[in-house]
C-alpha cells in the first residue's frame, strides 16, 4: 500500500472510529444515567416512609415464620 492509496483510505473511512471509547467512561456514563434515574424518579414520584417497630409479641410470631415453627403465644 502506498502513500496515495493510504490517504485514499483515510478519507473513505474519516467517520470510523480507530477505537472503542474506554471502558472506564462508558462504565462512568451508565453509573451517572442510573444515579440520574433515581433522582428524577424521586422527585416526580416521592416515597412516603413510615417508620414502623415491632412491639413484643409480633417478635416470636415473626421468627416462628422465618423458620415454618408453629408460634409460642403464652
Amino acid at each position: 500500500m502506498n502513500e496515495r492509496e493510504r490517504k485514499l483510505l483515510d478519507k473513505q473511512l474519516w467517520g470510523v472510529s480507530p477505537s472503542p471509547p474506554e471502558r472506564g467512561a462508558l462504565a462512568l456514563a451508565f453509573v451517572g444515567v442510573f444515579l440520574g434515574g433515581l433522582f428524577i424518579g424521586a422527585m416526580l414520584f416521592p416515597h412516603d416512609v413510615k417508620q414502623t417497630r415491632m412491639t413484643a409479641p409480633e417478635v416470636p410470631i415473626a421468627l416462628s415464620l422465618l423458620d415454618g415453627s408453629e408460634p409460642n403465644l403464652r
